[in-house]
């Protein structure tokens, strides 16, 4: 289980302990964690492939088979999680903008707004 967040106070975690399960050794002190360390499964997966394609974000939309926007805002929530920054206020106005130019499906749409209320 990844956590890089207290969730208590939603302060930054410092490592302490490592543990090797093979040897049973552990080692205690304080320990520096990585910016990975703060993204989920999927979230790696998609710098792993947003690193394979170069930033290429058209490439992105066909292997992924989303719209640019929902790239574009996958990209941003990874780049907000390695900050470690809140989003904005719920301001959604960028989201309600791809939907009106066709860009995100009303799906994509209510999923994006779900995802920022729920961060």
């Amino acid at each position: 289980m990844k956590i890089a967040n207290c969730p208590v106070c939603h302060n930054h975690l410092e490592v302490k302990e490592l543990y090797c399960s093979h040897c049973d050794l552990s080692l205690r002190g304080s320990f520096e964690s990585s910016w990975f360390a703060a993204l989920n499964a999927q979230q790696l997966d998609f710098v792993r492939l947003f690193l394979m394609v170069q930033g290429n974000i058209k490439e992105m939309e066909k292997r992924l088979n989303i719209s640019y926007p929902t790239v574009k805002n996958r990209l941003a929530e990874i780049i907000r999680q390695i900050k470690g920054t809140e989003p904005e206020e719920a301001d959604f106005s960028d989201i309600i903008n791809d939907l009106d130019e066709g860009f995100i499906s009303v799906d994509e749409a209510l999923n994006m707004i779900q995802t920022r209320r729920t961060k």
